[in-house]
């Protein structure tokens, strides 16, 4: 049987139609979001991770940036969305409230501020909520003081220079009741405290710094010092071994401060191998050479050792008075051999 040509006509319309509706819902989900991430310096930044989430509806997209810091995510389903972005070594940051359409892409851009990962505000339960605003209003209010904060420890600051220890003391003490958790405060009050000869409170403030700032080998090696006066030479020891593996570079000293205290202690074997290590540390440390020196010379058996020890002390030493000590060393332990 044939079909007219009128017939043809209304089936290749009803054709299209139908092609029409069919396509009407993929063209309804070419929905964009997308953007450009930079470093506070306007540097893109490449694999961030951004993740494209649902407001209204629990859902997610992930996608990273490419070498330009740019992304882009495509055929996202109508709502209203929230985009994080995410990177190592950067504080992570959003964007709420894009509603993407067919019409218009929905852009986010971000600027990453180098940091640590942390929650965001979203992603906190309200006991950490509570506790973050707490942390931002005493943070805001360390800010505050901190030009009068500064001012009364450079007040100290100068006065201990001056060898006014105690009243270096007060002005520090001003400093920490208005900030107590400064590390480098402390540090110097116990600075000033163990040159007053108050070991205990020395000790203490010491102590406090460390728990402020358990990286620091500057203040480590202090507290050895301190530890070293007291009497307390295995502690004494242990913070220069702890701060002399936390910074290689000042290695020589914390081991010639721990050979020190040896010699304190009566320990010379002990003493002579810590002496041993500033040199292996810093081979131009002349100091640790007269000290290895005079360790050695004690011990027949170490006599020519320690005469080597205090040749090298005379050889690369800078000064002359010392030097003709140790020469007068060497002659003495040279008519012992």
């Amino acid at each position: 049987m044939s079909i007219s040509p009128r017939k043809i006509m209304l089936l290749a319309i009803s054709l299209i139609g139908l092609v029409l509706i069919l396509a009407l819902p993929a063209a309804a989900q070419n929905r964009i979001i997308k953007g450009t991430v930079t470093d506070d310096a306007g540097k893109p930044l490449q694999n961030v991770q951004i993740s494209i989430q649902g407001m209204d509806v629990s859902r997610q997209y992930n996608v990273k940036t490419d070498k330009k810091g740019q992304y882009l995510y495509m055929g996202i389903p109508g709502g209203q969305y929230r985009v994080v972005a995410r990177l190592k070594g950067f504080e992570p940051d959003f964007v709420a409230g894009l509603s993407p359409n067919i019409s218009a892409e929905s852009v986010a851009n971000f600027q990453l501020k180098p940091g640590v990962d942390r929650k965001l505000s979203f992603e906190m339960t309200p006991e950490e909520q509570e506790k973050a605003k707490a942390d931002q209003a005493k943070n805001e209010s360390k800010q505050k003081m901190a030009g009068e904060v500064k001012t009364i420890f450079d007040a100290g600051l100068a006065m201990a220079q001056a060898g006014k220890y105690a009243e270096a003391i007060v002005e520090f003490k001003k400093a920490l009741a208005l900030d107590p958790d400064q590390p480098y405060i402390e540090a110097n009050m116990g600075d000033a405290y163990s040159k007053s000869d108050k070991l205990e409170d020395s000790l203490a403030a010491y102590q406090r710094a460390i728990a402020l700032k358990p990286d620091d080998p500057a203040i480590l090696t202090n507290l050895g010092v301190v530890l070293g006066k007291m009497g307390k030479t295995a502690e004494s020891q242990e913070a220069f071994k702890k701060a002399a593996a936390m910074n290689p570079a000042a290695a020589a000293q914390n081991y010639y401060n721990l050979g020190a205290t040896m010699v304190n202690s009566g320990k010379m074997p002990e003493a002579a191998d810590a002496f041993r290590q500033a040199i292996a540390a810093d081979p131009g440390f002349a100091e640790a050479y007269y000290q290895l020196g005079m360790c050695l010379s004690g011990n027949d058996a170490t006599i020519p050792d320690a005469i080597k020890a205090l040749q090298k002390y005379i050889e690369i030493s800078k000064a002359p008075e010392q030097i003709e000590v140790a020469k007068q060393i060497i002659s003495a332990l040279a008519a012992k051999k």
